[in-house]
């Protein structure tokens, strides 16, 4: 019985797509090129690559163009963010990225494509879905280093071709999502073995509160154990030492709240090592960079307030020379106030449109990370998880009960 029938409205015929496949044969081809430029340093493999994505967004806008299913919301959203992105880049049109903004866009297309398609996950799909996550260890292992990045200040924090093991644990998070359709809540489980093995506490917390958030709401009896479960298994890692890095930065950052932003900005490396009694201060310096970002952007007056300072600019116009590492703060800067007020809604519809496990889970644990990470950077990282989140809010379709 089709989706409609079911939902008692009538039913429209969706004819079966192919989308999928190229998808993720074409994500496929972008990683290995990725792996050739960071295994060789030959700009020719980053060429290719950016071929491949723009001909895989360029696919997934005909999908949407082509298909029949009533789908107001995900389009809605797609065809405000067009306009109001364009506002932005006209606004800062001899400064602002292209490549950055169609990056941004691309996020609002594969869900919409994804929604478009619908349908079961294929073989050939999961091959592929496998083969994305052999790509990155076996670079890892082969070369263990990035010519790109080798000569960089934090070339020893590289994880195969990712800037950080921040954006590499969430690479896998966006394949495990892509394979719930398949797996279903036992990919909860996998998660917390990646950010275990890539030794990433932030992701094993946002984990954690996701599958809490999941467990609470609504409340249920299977709730109390699961609660219980979860409780006896947080015990276990702060009898073993596991938590004494979040609660050193939980530490920092009550301090940090307790003090001015502009005086911890003047202090050196050494007084705050000393006054904090710890050298794990990435918390203080993303509050000491996202005060000067907001400083670039709350002094430029009301255009920049309402599109931003331009795609792609922060690293050029702050004291730092960073990326923001804080996604929603890097929208509100670089794009403006109204496409911050576009991106929080329609994760929000994303989440309510998943259906209850795993893929809310997941999908949680990526709004977390957009705190205080550059995610929107990596391409494969988001096609994946809106692409498959437009699929799973397509294919969730409540059941009637029997009499």
């Amino acid at each position: 019985m089709s989706e409609s029938a079911i939902e008692g409205r009538p039913t429209v015929a969706v004819p079966k797509s192919s989308y999928f496949s190229m998808f993720c044969i074409g994500l496929l081809i972008v990683n290995l090129c990725a792996f050739l430029y960071h295994f060789l340093g030959a700009q020719v493999f980053n060429a290719v690559g950016n071929a491949v994505s723009l001909a895989i967004i360029a696919y997934s806008i005909q999908i949407i163009m082509q298909s029949k299913r009533e789908d107001g919301a995900a389009k809605g959203y797609l065809l405000v963010a067009l306009v109001t992105t364009t506002l932005s880049v006209i606004y800062n049109l001899q400064v602002a990225s292209m490549t950055d903004a169609l990056k941004y866009l691309s996020i609002y297309v594969f869900y919409a494509a994804g929604r478009a398609t619908g349908g079961k996950m294929k073989p050939i799909e999961l091959r592929c879905i496998v083969a994305l996550g052999i790509v990155p260890i076996l670079f890892l292992l082969t070369k263990g280093s990035s010519k790109v990045y080798e000569n960089e200040s934090f070339a020893s924090e590289v994880f195969s071709y990712f800037p950080n093991a921040n954006t590499g644990v969430l690479y896998f998070s966006a394949l495990l999502f892509a394979v719930t359709q398949l797996y279903g809540n036992r990919v909860i489980l996998f998660q917390f073995i990646n950010a275990i093995v890539m030794n990433k506490l932030g992701a094993a917390v946002a984990t954690a509160v996701a599958s809490c958030l999941w467990i609470v709401m609504p409340i249920r009896s299977s709730s109390i154990v699961a609660l219980i479960a979860v409780g006896i298994g947080g015990a276990v890692a702060l009898s073993v030492g596991a938590l004494d890095r979040g609660i050193a930065t939980f530490d920092n950052l009550m301090l940090v709240f307790s003090m001015d932003p502009s005086a911890i900005a003047s202090m050196s490396y050494k007084q705050l090592v000393t006054m904090t009694g710890s050298t794990d201060l990435s918390a203080f310096f993303r509050l000491i960079h996202w005060t000067d970002i907001w400083n670039v952007y709350s002094s430029q007056g009301t255009g920049v307030f309402l599109f931003g300072y331009g795609s792609g600019q922060t690293a050029l116009v702050t004291y730092a020379a960073l990326v923001a590492h804080n996604d929603y703060l890097r929208i509100l800067v670089e794009y403006g106030l109204i496409n911050l007020a576009i991106f929080v809604p329609f994760l929000i519809h994303v989440y309510r449109s998943l259906p209850v496990g795993a893929t809310r889970v997941l999908f949680v644990v990526l709004c977390i990370y957009f705190f205080s990470e550059n995610l929107l950077d990596n391409f494969t990282s988001m096609a994946l998880y809106f692409a498959y989140a437009g699929r799973a809010s397509v294919m969730h379709v409540p059941t009637r009960r029997r009499a």
